[in-house]
């Protein structure tokens, strides 16, 4: 499984200890030196909409409202913008955003692996 995240995020080291106190192997990438590839970037925005976007990014308001191709070129330039952590699992299937619960129902019982 590939994990996407900025290091120093604090909510990225809050994801990766859960990760790593449940057993769960990853391949850790900094996003802003590694992007997730632009495949991913559309289908997390078709899916997520504007909600795909950092909301406290400094460029928030003013991509907003401009729309799936603005976000896609501005995620191109400064993937910070982009929502995160992003997991993305061998299969293809991926999660995105820290939520342990959610987490926990993707992963099953992992306090047994820990």
């Amino acid at each position: 499984m590939t994990f996407y995240c900025k290091k120093g995020c604090r909510t990225c080291q809050k994801a990766r200890d859960w990760l790593e106190a449940h057993g769960v192997p990853y391949r850790f990438v900094d996003y802003t030196k590694e992007p997730p590839p632009e495949e991913l970037v559309r289908k997390i925005i078709a899916e997520f909409g504007e909600g795909a976007l950092r909301r406290r990014h400094k460029r928030f308001k003013e991509l907003k409202d401009r729309g799936p191709k603005a976000w896609i070129e501005a995620i191109r330039e400064d993937p910070g913008l982009l929502i995160r952590p992003i997991l993305v699992f061998e299969d293809g299937r991926y999660a995105v955003g820290f939520d342990p619960e959610y987490w926990e129902s993707l992963f099953g019982d992992t306090r047994s692996r820990a």
